[in-house]
């Protein structure tokens, strides 16, 4: 019976998912072959990905031609990477999943995915805590693997071993064999092969507590979480993309969006997959997704006008001062200094598409466009932009970065401020 709850608990943390391309991260072993067979067995959209770190000779390319007859016979794509014998050197377990996580990644961008899924169970969390305890017992080592992370889910995360295997056994699913989880050469395989059942013969219920002590501290940290989910910025709020990683978060940031007038679930929900760049828009506000975080803002018509700058202090588009000094010095965000023969006005407007400058310390052309990108600014921080021009010739992109070809810093100068 155990098998139908624990599919049941999957299918509904999946169930928003069912339209998306899911890319099933897959070694072979009962995990994430239970994982892949039931995604399957629903009809979801799934791609396989197995990496074959050539670290168990025979016993490797078994695993390897396991997950390729599993691919070949349900028709699905199989993305594979193999290691050359002897590629990982010194932690092994770190570089390997460093290995394999970013190579995941590319793949996603590559091919358009929209989701990670990887096999992490329970068991993996009340290992990790154990691991924090000997390693060093306190709170920031005491680390639990999340079950949303970006675009990476890990839908079993909550389900125990037993009820894996249990769902094995009752769909006659066939895995293969990793020796590597037998060995007690690492801290991980002798926690679990060891010192646990060593435990459960003083207490049978060891790891339904520690279970609890796990849903404890996800407890407590999404009432932390719920408590400063949104962030308040200078225009605008954000939110960190990790903290909606749990449904009670998830819940209170959906209802929360009703007070920027998005009311749709279904359009929420799918934009919470989507990539940097994308946003949604209500009546009142705009929502953008921006790398780590979302963006909420107010939507507001720009300011689009060219204004021209004399000698003292100006107005429009904002307080901005030009004057004559005798000390010239460094650029920053705030001032910069120029060659004082720089003959007036001076012009200020918003980055059209071909702008290019000479960015101060650096050397050759470069693209406004590509100089936003490389400072990883969002869509609404490129809207608010603006840049100090001579003639077609810019001088300044406003707080970020002065022009190589007009600045000084020694001796008499135009010192331009904010």
């Amino acid at each position: 019976m155990s098998h139908f709850l624990f599919e049941n608990n999957v299918l509904k943390k999946l169930k928003k998912f069912k339209e998306k391309k899911i890319l099933v991260c897959m070694s072979g072993g009962l995990d994430s072959t239970v994982l892949a067979d039931l995604l399957l067995k629903n009809n979801f959209k799934i791609s396989v990905a197995h990496v074959n770190y050539s670290l168990r000779g025979n016993e490797s390319l078994k695993n390897e031609k396991f997950v390729r007859n599993f691919c070949k016979s349900n028709k699905l794509k199989l993305h594979l990477k193999k290691l050359q014998k002897g590629e990982l050197n010194k932690s092994i377990q770190i570089e390997a999943r460093k290995i394999r996580y970013d190579w995941f990644k590319k793949i996603l961008i590559e091919y358009n995915y929209d989701l990670i899924t990887t096999a992490h169970h329970m068991d993996d969390n009340i290992e990790n805590i154990l691991i924090g305890m000997f390693r060093n017992p306190s709170k920031k080592n005491l680390t639990l693997i999340p079950e949303l992370n970006k675009n990476i889910l890990r839908p079993i995360l909550n389900e125990k071993k037993d009820d894996i295997i249990s769902y094995a056994r009752a769909n006659k699913i066939e895995f293969s064999f990793d020796s590597s989880n037998s060995e007690d050469y690492y801290l991980r395989n002798r926690i679990r092969n060891i010192l646990i059942p060593e435990i459960e013969k003083i207490d049978k219920n060891f790891t339904e507590k520690v279970s609890d002590i796990v849903e404890s501290i996800s407890s407590v940290k999404n009432d932390f979480v719920i408590d400063n989910l949104f962030i308040d910025e200078s225009d605008h709020k954000k939110v960190n993309k990790q903290d909606l990683q749990n449904e009670k978060s998830l819940k209170y940031f959906i209802e929360n969006l009703k007070n920027f007038n998005f009311y749709n679930k279904k359009e929420i929900l799918n934009f919470l997959l989507a990539k940097t760049g994308k946003k949604i828009v209500s009546n009142t506000h705009t929502i953008l997704s921006n790398r780590e975080f979302f963006l909420i803002k107010k939507n507001e018509i720009l300011d689009s006008n060219e204004y021209e700058l004399e000698m003292g202090i100006n107005q429009n588009p904002f307080i901005i001062k030009l004057e004559s000094s005798d000390e010239a010095k460094k650029p920053n965000s705030r001032e910069v200094c120029l060659y004082d023969d720089i003959k007036l006005p001076l012009t200020i407007r918003r980055p059209k598409i071909g702008d290019t400058f000479y960015p101060y310390g650096m050397k050759g052309k470069k693209k406004l466009s590509k100089f936003f990108k490389d400072k990883k600014m969002s869509i609404f921080a490129k809207q608010n932009q603006w840049v100090l021009l001579k003639g077609d010739d810019i001088l300044w992109i406003i707080g970020q970065r002065a022009d190589n070809r007009f600045i000084k810093t020694k001796g008499k100068c135009l010192k331009i401020s904010i």
